[in-house]
């Protein structure tokens, strides 16, 4: 069986709005994002899951390299007002967690398994820099932080994820070797 008939054979039991099969050369890297984060995200030196603690943008973008393909996944979720941050917080912890559900399924299916996200939710404090990362195996960065353009890559590739005020649509790359 192919690796995308293996991934549809099971992906279709997921709640997932829509994904695509990538290569590497498909995704869009700059090291400018990694300015971005450091300039402007809250995150930034305060998360294990985060710059700088993730390691600098050339071994985060090595460590994408090393996988063969990538698997993009999109969720959705209707909101009141897309402005509404605990409503938009409450569909983001849902597609996290469907993130380590699809990542553990990919590591049944093919060994080692990289996921990018929109960053971890595990604790409601981040034990950075003071101790150990109190759940490493759930730990997940995001997209950004390792170089990838994730807006430019997703309209290059022609993929919606504007659906009006009332909608949040979240991305998740999982990259795998098959």
């Amino acid at each position: 069986m192919s690796y995308k008939e293996t991934i549809e054979s099971f992906i279709y039991d997921y709640p997932i709005l829509e994904f695509h099969y990538l290569n590497r050369k498909d995704l869009i890297f700059s090291e400018k994002v990694r300015f971005i984060c450091e300039h402007e995200c809250e995150h930034y030196g305060h998360s294990w899951a985060c710059p700088p603690a993730i390691g600098s943008i050339q071994s985060c973008i090595r460590e994408c390299e090393k996988y063969s393909r990538a698997f993009l996944f999109s969720t959705i979720a209707q909101v009141e007002d897309s402005l509404n941050f605990e409503a938009c917080l409450k569909a983001r912890r849902q597609h996290e967690d469907l993130t380590l559900k699809l990542r553990e399924r990919f590591r049944q299916e093919f060994g080692d398994v990289l996921a990018l996200s929109t960053g971890c939710m595990q604790c409601e404090t981040c034990a950075y820099p003071d101790s150990p990362c109190r759940h490493p195996d759930k730990r997940v960065a995001t997209v950004e932080s390792h170089g990838i353009m994730l807006m430019q890559t997703v309209e290059a590739m022609n993929i919606c994820f504007n659906y009006g005020n009332d909608t949040v649509t979240y991305f998740t790359l999982l990259f795998f070797n098959a």
